[in-house]
């Protein structure tokens, strides 16, 4: 039978703004999975992804972003995308990371999982490097490699936004914190907003140190898909989060 559910809407951590979906009773320390949207969308349009995995017995609990939603300052992001974009986006995405650091602290679950879409990629890879509590995670048509976007806008060493993202790109810090803690990654091969290119580099790097655990690990790539997120990678990222996040209370 399905299970009933909750779906609660509340400001955490002081100025979080968050959707929490859960089995009715479940256990306060049950595990919990975060769900992070795009640029320019919020914590609502991630609905569908709180019922599947609170469907699977999970807390699932989506944010809005920095300068999103409800946050108090959501008004003014085109605007400084507009004046800075690299240095905006700088902003949403550590700012969100470390707002998922506080989350942690307030939940305390017995397991923490995270899956980002595309802007929610990028600071599901930024949280992953620096909150080793994050135990699990999926993410899709987001991108580890902070100097990818910089390359493509003719950016490159000597620019203040290259020196702070070489700093702090997952894609060289993540090989040495992540393993051997489960990693999905799911992309279309023919995006062209967020080209895989990140995704299968950090691959690369990663396959060596995970050969003691393969299967904690997996990158998949649809052939023909741009910048979108079909159903299946809902689908694939529920049924990862069950295989490696207990739901056991």
């Amino acid at each position: 039978m399905p299970k009933t559910l909750t779906l609660t809407s509340e400001v955490l951590a002081g100025d979080i703004p968050c959707l929490i979906a859960a089995p009715l009773n479940l256990p306060t320390k049950a595990p919990l999975v975060f769900i992070l949207h795009g640029l320019g969308s919020r914590k609502e349009k991630m609905l569908t992804g709180l019922y599947e995995l609170a469907s699977a017995g999970f807390r699932a609990v989506a944010l809005d972003a920095r300068l999103h939603g409800e946050r108090a300052d959501a008004w003014e992001r085109d605007l400084k995308l507009n004046q800075d974009y690299f240095g905006t986006t700088s902003e949403m995405i550590e700012g969100t990371a470390q707002d998922i650091s506080c989350l942690v602290d307030h939940f305390a679950p017995s397991a923490a999982g995270i899956h980002g879409i595309s802007l929610g990629g990028y600071i599901a890879f930024a949280a992953l490097v620096d909150e080793p509590r994050l135990a699990a995670s999926s993410i899709a048509l987001g991108s580890p490699d902070w100097l990818g976007p910089l390359r493509r806008f003719g950016l490159g060493p000597g620019h203040p936004a290259w020196e702070r993202a070489a700093a702090l790109n997952p894609l060289d810090l993540l090989p040495k914190v992540l393993p051997p803690r489960p990693l999905l990654m799911l992309h279309g091969a023919a995006d062209t907003v967020v080209p895989p290119d990140g995704v299968i580099a950090l691959e690369e790097k990663l396959r060596p140190l995970y050969a003691a655990n393969p299967e904690r690990l997996k990158l998949q790539l649809y052939p023909g898909l741009g910048h979108d997120y079909p159903d299946e990678m809902l689908t694939s990222t529920c049924a990862w989060f069950e295989q490696f996040l207990s739901v056991e209370a």
